[in-house]
């Protein structure tokens, strides 16, 4: 062990002492996931709009959500609540890597630091690594590089809906109240747009899992003034269209 924080010293060991299928469930998922940071009655309100069944359920201390078959023409897609966080929704994430994800799609809100309205859709590019979980999946560094041939499909996609949005550098973190004025204005510097709590960690575990990731986020609250924090209306908005937008995404290639 290195005499350095524990946290940097990366073991790169595929095999863990606990493996994400170590419940030996009998589930297989689809190819392609939908992980979606929604309320749950969000989630209810798309079912009741499409065609889907449960196929599984994921079991934890505190949150124990459906995954779902969701059928959009001839194409069947995997639906799944996310847990807020890093190391929730990174645990998520592996399990359901581990019973058959490969495609992932992750669609949330994020905070904004630059002057933005709310609701408008961001394609993150690079992630800042200001959380833990990412150490666990990948070498240690400051930034998580997002392009790939998925994203490169993912953004395809979107030109071929004509939807509107921007490419950013996100900012993942793992305080939400230790957003203090000198990281806000530290990240500026840097040509962050937004802040969120797993987009680092997620896109880590599936680099290190060799699975597709991308993720979509809308904008919700703003940092933009250090001076005065403006939750506006959390992008509750955007809840409902992130989960037609990803699935109309997911099923274009």
């Amino acid at each position: 062990m290195n005499e350095q924080s524990y946290i940097l010293d990366f073991d790169d060991n595929p095999h863990a002492v606990i493996e994400p299928r170590h419940d030996d469930r009998p589930f297989q998922f689809h190819d392609k996931l939908l992980y979606a940071f929604v309320p749950e009655e969000e989630i209810k309100a798309f079912l009741d709009q499409h065609l889907h069944r449960t196929i599984g359920e994921f079991h934890s201390v505190s949150f124990t959500p459906k995954i779902y078959e969701v059928q959009l023409g001839n194409e069947l897609v995997t639906l799944c609540q996310a847990p807020l966080g890093a190391s929730a929704a990174v645990q998520l994430l592996d399990w359901l890597i581990g019973y058959g994800v490969k495609e992932v799609l992750t669609v949330g809100t994020a905070g904004v630091l630059v002057d933005l309205p709310e609701n408008v859709m961001l394609l993150p590019k690079r992630a800042i690594r200001d959380e833990g979980t990412s150490f666990h999946y990948m070498e240690p560094g400051r930034f998580v590089d997002l392009n790939s041939d998925f994203l490169d499909k993912v953004e395809r996609a979107m030109k071929k809906l004509d939807l509107s949005y921007k490419e950013v550098i996100t900012w993942t973190t793992g305080g939400f109240f230790r957003e203090t004025p000198k990281k806000v204005n530290q990240f500026k510097e840097l040509g962050v747009t937004t802040i969120e709590m797993e987009c680092a960690a997620l896109a880590a575990c599936a680099q290190f899992r060799k699975i597709d990731f991308a993720q979509i986020l809308f904008t919700a609250d703003s940092l933009a003034d250090i001076n005065k924090h403006d939750n506006r209306n959390w992008g509750k908005e955007s809840h409902r269209t992130s989960l037609e937008v990803g699935m109309k995404i997911l099923t274009e290639f």
